[in-house]
């Protein structure tokens, strides 16, 4: 019963509830006032008894007293008036009946003695008759009892009145209980409605997500306080919502943008490598099922870097941009075009009929590049180099057809660029011998490799070591030597030269200021590249290494050659005329075989002409050689500057130079280049103090 009503809605337990309290209510007012009117009743039946009973024993005293049955029998036979007395007797002082009287003659037989044990007292709820005693008392003054009066009184006639008055009652209590419960009905509706109208609206909001919803305040008591933080929890829900919609949004705007990045190029808007190598792994599996062959094309363009270090990066993002769109051009719908990144470029193409469809891609592709660009005022000019292979004539491996052609590529670079190159397998392992070069050079700073050797410039007439032209050797860890010529062209290519020349600068100059200290050697000469020379901190690199080495620069000298200094820009120029300004010589090496320049000669302070190995070795039999070495000692001396003759190796290149004036040089007759431990040893066997 209980579970059931747990289950009943509200509205539905209310109404019981009110018409539980009704009923007992109802109930117990019926009792209280049956119980009130029988009380009543009972009271009344008892004070009439009482007064007949009194009246009869003031009508049977004289009676009594003469021994007159018969006028106690006439006075007793006034009852007959009373509906509700049944029977009466009268005992006189013996308790003897004396006279008796009864509603119908013969239903009863009065006692012949008087028992007052049989008379009630009171009467009993239920109870359908009571009998009562009364005394009758002798005239005054004396008043004492001559005889006693009973009465038996019926309470059928009661018990029916008294039953129209409860039904009556009843109709009146069920008619008051309707009205109560039509009323608390009313009253009902004023706390259920609200709250069946706020549970639709919460179901409204919960089950279709309609945060517009809102709960009516129809009353200011707690149900309408409900409302209101109902109201309120709505508002911030749907504050939440929206914002976490806008979050949702943003979040699904930032992945689709990450998603962006993840797999394309921001620059070109190509696919980029992650994109390419799911590509490629596609391809394969195309292969492998459907027997569907492809080509890969790698694309590296040329002197990329010139550009942008000519026009700037902005520039150069422009370009790429442009690039982009003429490979899109290009090539059909079906091929994949992606930017690796740098300047390289990659293309999976596939349906192709023969090695001759490729090749017609691949110098359509260079021919479109060609063409000029216009970006931002300037007209750029860029050129291409592809290298080309095939699955599964090369291979069947992601990883090794991209290394074929990146080696295809490469060679197409080592033939003049601007080509295109199908992967051979000969020519692959001259690249992966490249490639392990460059890997080891890129090791051999960490691993301290790179290793200064100095060789002395003497003075060609008293032999006497004035300096130092510090030259750079790669000794790997197995005692292999690197000579310059083998590494350094590779070391400006892969940008390592800077970190070299670094190196070299810095060593140098510790090992030149511990020289001069010591022995007061005049200088070391170090030689800077085109590459070193175009970098932006090449005068605070100098001086940096001087100042930590605690080296004047009038003990420092550059060497570069006469493309450099015609190739540099003018803040470069007017950094290295500070160094100058302070001491430090410049000397223009390889003198005769470059660019020659007279003017840069005269305007810029150079203090030392170094005459080419190449000239020295021709002499002295060589008549051009020794006019030219003439006319660069002529012109040193006219323009007052030193000379140094490189490459000495034989007694007659050394005589022949002396008798031209040559003042100083350097070579293999008098010493190969050395570390500088023999340096130093070298320094103090002779007498090197200037003079």
């Amino acid at each position: 019963m209980l579970k059931r009503f747990r289950k009943l809605p509200i509205g539905k337990k209310l109404q019981a509830i009110n018409l539980l309290i009704i009923g007992l209510i109802t109930l117990l007012a019926m009792i209280s006032l049956c119980f009130y009117m029988y009380g009543t009743l009972r009271d009344d039946y008892r004070n009439d008894s009482k007064t007949i009973s009194s009246l009869l024993a003031e009508s049977v005293t004289s009676a009594l007293l003469f021994g007159d049955k018969k006028a106690a029998q006439e006075s007793l036979a006034g009852l007959r008036t009373v509906s509700y007395v049944t029977h009466a007797e009268l005992y006189d002082k013996a308790g003897n009946l004396f006279a008796g009287y009864a509603k119908t003659a013969g239903t009863f037989s009065a006692p012949a003695n008087f028992d007052p044990r049989g008379y009630q007292q009171d009467i009993r709820f239920g109870s359908m008759a009571f009998d009562s005693a009364f005394p009758v008392l002798s005239i005054a003054p004396n008043r004492e009892q001559i005889g006693t009066i009973t009465i038996h009184v019926d309470l059928t006639d009661a018990y029916v009145h008294l039953g129209y008055q409860t039904f009556a009652l009843l109709l009146i209590g069920l008619l008051c209980a309707a009205l109560v419960s039509a009323v608390l009905s009313k009253l009902q509706k004023s706390i259920t409605l609200p709250l069946l109208s706020l549970t639709e609206t919460m179901r409204k909001v919960s089950k279709d997500g309609d945060f517009s919803e809102r709960a009516i305040l129809s009353s200011q008591d707690e149900i309408g306080e409900l409302a209101s933080v109902f109201n309120q929890m709505v508002d911030e829900l749907s504050h939440r919502e929206n914002s976490l919609h806008q979050e949702l949004k943003e979040r699904r705007r930032i992945e689709a943008r990450l998603s962006q990045i993840a797999h394309f190029d921001t620059v070109t808007l190509l696919p980029n490598r992650h994109s390419f190598n799911g590509r490629i792994d596609r391809a394969l599996l195309n292969y492998k099922y459907d027997l569907e062959k492809f080509a890969l094309m790698y694309i590296d363009l040329d002197n990329f870097k010139y550009v942008n270090d000519t026009f700037g990066h902005h520039v150069g993002d422009l370009l790429l941009g442009r690039i982009a769109e003429r490979l899109r051009k290009s090539l059909r719908q079906e091929d994949f075009v992606a930017r690796l990144g740098g300047d390289e470029f990659v293309i999976i193409m596939s349906n192709f009929t023969d090695i001759l469809q490729i090749s017609e891609v691949a110098g359509k592709i260079l021919a479109t590049l060609q063409a000029p660009f216009s970006l931002e005022g300037h007209e750029v000019f860029i050129s291409a180099s592809i290298g080309i292979t095939i699955c599964p004539d090369n291979s069947e491996e992601s990883e090794t057809l991209q290394r074929q052609a990146d080696n295809a590529m490469y060679q197409a670079k080592h033939l003049g660029k601007n080509n295109f190159q199908f992967y051979q397998a000969e020519l692959s392992l001259v690249h992966e011998n490249r490639i392990n070069i460059e890997a080891q050079l890129r090791r051999s700073l960490e691993r301290n490799e790179i290793v200064v050797y100095y060789q002395p410039i003497v003075e060609i007439t008293g032999e006497r070591i004035i300096g130092f032209e510090a030259l750079v050797r790669w000794i790997k860890q197995d005692g292999t030597i690197i000579q310059p010529a083998e590494f350094i062209p590779l070391a400006e290519e892969i940008g390592l030269i800077i970190d070299i020349g670094r190196h070299v600068l810095n060593t140098s100059a510790v090992q030149t200021a511990a020289w001069v200290d010591r022995f007061g050697l005049a200088f070391t000469s170090v030689n800077f590249s085109s590459r070193q020379f175009q970098h932006s901190n090449i005068a605070s690199d100098i001086l940096n290494a001087l100042e930590s080495a605690h080296l004047n620069p009038v003990n420092f000298e550059m060497e570069i050659t006469e493309s450099v200094l015609m190739d540099s820009s003018s803040d470069s120029m007017n950094l290295l005329g500070q160094l100058i300004e302070q001491g430090m010589g410049i000397a223009i090496d390889d003198f005769g075989t470059g660019y020659s320049s007279l003017s840069y000669i005269t305007s810029f302070p150079i203090s030392k002409i170094k005459i080419d190995r190449s000239f020295v070795a021709k002499l002295p039999d060589d008549k051009n050689a020794l006019a030219v070495v003439t006319a660069i000692i002529g012109l040193a001396k006219s323009l007052n500057l030193k000379v140094v003759a490189e490459g000495i190796e034989t007694d007659e290149q050394f005589a022949c130079l002396a008798k031209l004036g040559c003042q100083y040089g350097q070579g293999y007759l008098f010493c190969p280049p050395v570390p500088a431990i023999e340096a130093t040893k070298m320094l103090e066997s002779r007498d090197t103090r200037s003079a």
